[in-house]
């Protein structure tokens, strides 16, 4: 894990220097810089393979230059059947591998990397320059492109030490920030600042630049039993966490408790013998965790640690994390996720997590919510209104997935189509509020949420109605959560990695029959079939909980003066993003009681705030 930057055109050392300043937290343990003829890199180094020297970037062979950020898992492989084909070595890095193999093979070099990765690789016998990102964006890659120059780098934070580094919002990454809780890729929340999207690599020239993907999963479903897919399953994740417990620095792995971490660290006990296991628990018990974590970890016999928050431990932790986020990000767990990735690096450098499992094993409630719909919809409309009505009268919580909020998100979506139905379910804001929200001059922009759905849908045409649906939750939702990931660790110098996301996991997955991913009104079916084997049943077969925190209740007490000081009228008008009266009113009936919008009022606090210590200062 590191930090890289860079530029293809115009600019110099003293940039490259400010970059490394920038991404400091990503990189630690050392930095470098390299210019050529029009082209300079910047990296910062967290050694977790080969921690010598040699393995130290920007690295160069022959004429190809490289700087990089990652991990690559078959990096051995790799390197033997290099070997086999005349390749020699100085270091045992993975770098290496990677400039030797794009030596032999070109551009196909990508589709043959395992692992999470973005990198940037120069190559002088054409001046081309390649950004490469892994195929579900674990790793994040900005770029611009103006006035003849490409400037890069892991944060946008390390764009603006360039001249072309211009703080301007961009009103389609506006949009998505509220419909998704992030900007999701290739937008970013910057005008003119784009995000190379997962498993594609751009091709640059001094005349322009070329996109291309270089992996599609295939949706198409094969036919199997259940106990095929458990065999195939039980192999398939044992190779990948296997893969990425190599480290040359302590290793451990995050544990909540629930299902998918809980079976990455039972894998994870099995090949290594002794692991480090994390969690974090909080004094407030209704969002306390922490119980079932220690039934998993005594359960595998994992060495646990074990820190327990204060609600106002998390709560206060938001203007730090603030004064670091150059891109707003409004999924509160972002919170909780740094204390963890903080009381873990006291100990270890790399951590495990299960990150991707609810995606691609059908995990939301959302997808059994769905399957309610398409009965719910044909019932008698005197019912449904009743329903409807019922749902009215239900006074408001404030409790994690109470059965108000459950009930009116579901109302919320219900006439809406698998797999739209999904965005009115688990997001903030619905397209008719994210218009309503935005100011004239950003309106416009609303309309670019539903097109870009659209054009998500369309890459799994083939696939069946909730496998559309997971791809759609992959390429969006996965996204915000691989972003909160990867900014929630590096701010704490730690480094990430999700074995789900392990190419063969996710071909799998897709290929599944639904019944094999969602079964007896229980997501990832063949996920906990599998932990059967090797976790308790309470844990195997618990419910999925998240990092519950009690937003909706910290606006109306201890975040209050935050709150309404922050979306003043004045201040909101003088901001410029939101509609004033749109904003006061959620306020007012939050505050009343009538309403929950816990999810729009955080949301908009970020963003204000966001906006003061990134925008407004300039």
């Amino acid at each position: 894990m590191c930090g890289i930057g860079g530029y293809f055109g115009e600019g110099n050392e003293d940039v490259l220097r400010v970059m490394n300043k920038a991404l400091a937290h990503r990189g630690p343990d050392g930095e470098g810089v390299w210019e050529g003829e029009k082209v300079g890199f910047a990296h910062r180094r967290l050694a977790i393979i080969d921690l010598s020297e040699k393995a130290a970037q920007p690295m160069h062979r022959g004429l190809l230059s490289i700087t990089f950020n990652g991990e690559i898992y078959n990096y051995k492989e790799l390197r033997r059947d290099l070997e086999r084909t005349g390749s020699s070595f100085t270091s045992h890095s993975d770098t290496e591998v990677i400039l030797a193999l794009f030596e032999r093979d070109g551009a196909h070099a990508f589709a043959q990397l395992e692992g999470m990765f973005a990198l940037t690789l120069y190559d002088k016998r054409n001046d081309t320059l390649y950004l490469v990102r892994d195929r579900f964006g674990e790793k994040p890659l900005y770029y611009l492109r103006d006035a003849g120059t490409l400037v890069f780098a892991s944060e946008p934070k390390a764009l603006f030490a360039h001249p072309l580094g211009r703080r301007e919002i961009s009103p389609e990454g506006l949009a998505a920030y509220l419909a998704y809780d992030s900007a999701i890729s290739p937008l970013s929340l910057w005008q003119n600042i784009a995000r190379v999207p997962p498993a594609t690599y751009l091709t640059c020239t001094r005349k322009g630049i070329e996109e291309r993907r270089y992996w599609q999963p295939s949706f198409k479903v094969r036919s199997r039993s259940i106990q095929d897919s458990l065999q195939e399953g039980d192999l398939l994740l044992k190779r990948a966490v296997e893969r990425q417990l190599v480290s040359d620095v302590p290793l451990g792995v995050f544990l909540s408790g629930g299902i998918d971490s809980s079976l990455i660290a039972a894998y994870a006990k099995e090949i290594a013998g002794e692991v480090h296991t994390f969690s974090v628990g909080f004094a407030e018990k209704g969002y306390d965790e922490s119980p079932h974590a220690q039934i998993a970890a005594k359960h595998l016999g994992t060495i646990h640690h074990e820190s327990i928050l204060r609600a106002d431990d998390v709560r206060d932790a938001l203007p730090s994390i603030i004064e670091r986020m150059d891109e707003p990000i409004a999924d509160p767990a972002l919170l909780p996720l740094h204390l963890l990735s903080r009381f873990a690096r006291e100990r270890v450098t790399v951590a495990l997590s299960g990150d991707g499992g609810d995606e691609l094993f059908l995990g939301y409630p959302t997808f059994l919510a769905d399957q309610i719909r398409s009965r719910y919809v044909h019932t008698p409309r005197v019912l449904r209104h009743a329903i409807s009505t019922f749902a009215n009268t239900l006074p408001v919580s404030h409790r994690y997935m109470s059965f108000d909020f459950l009930l009116r998100q579901f109302l919320r979506g219900v006439k809406e189509q698998t797999p739209y139905v999904h965005r009115s379910w688990i997001t903030a804001f619905s397209e008719t509020e994210i218009e309503e929200v935005l100011s004239p001059a950003y309106r416009d922009a609303a309309r670019s949420v539903r097109a870009r759905d659209e054009e998500l849908f369309t890459e799994a045409n083939e696939a069946l109605p909730l496998t559309r649906a997971s791809w759609w939750y992959a390429r969006t939702i996965l996204d915000l959560y691989l972003t909160k990931s990867d900014r929630g660790s590096m701010y704490a110098s730690l480094e990430t990695r999700a074995p789900f996301l392990d190419r063969s996991i996710a071909e799998y997955a897709y290929g599944l029959p639904p019944n094999h991913k969602l079964r007896l009104g229980k997501g990832k079916y063949v996920l906990r079939k599998l932990a059967e084997q090797k976790l308790p049943h309470s844990i195997a077969w618990r419910r999925k909980h998240g990092f519950g925190l009690p937003v909706g209740s910290w606006l109306m007490h201890e975040w209050k003066p935050l709150l309404t000081d922050t979306l003043s009228e004045s201040n909101v008008r003088s901001v410029g993003l939101c509609d004033p009266p749109t904003v006061s009113r959620y306020i007012e009936e939050h505050l009343a009681g009538t309403h929950n919008h816990s999810k729009k009022l955080y949301s908009l606090l970020v963003l204000h705030l966001w906006h003061e210590k990134w925008v407004s200062v300039v």
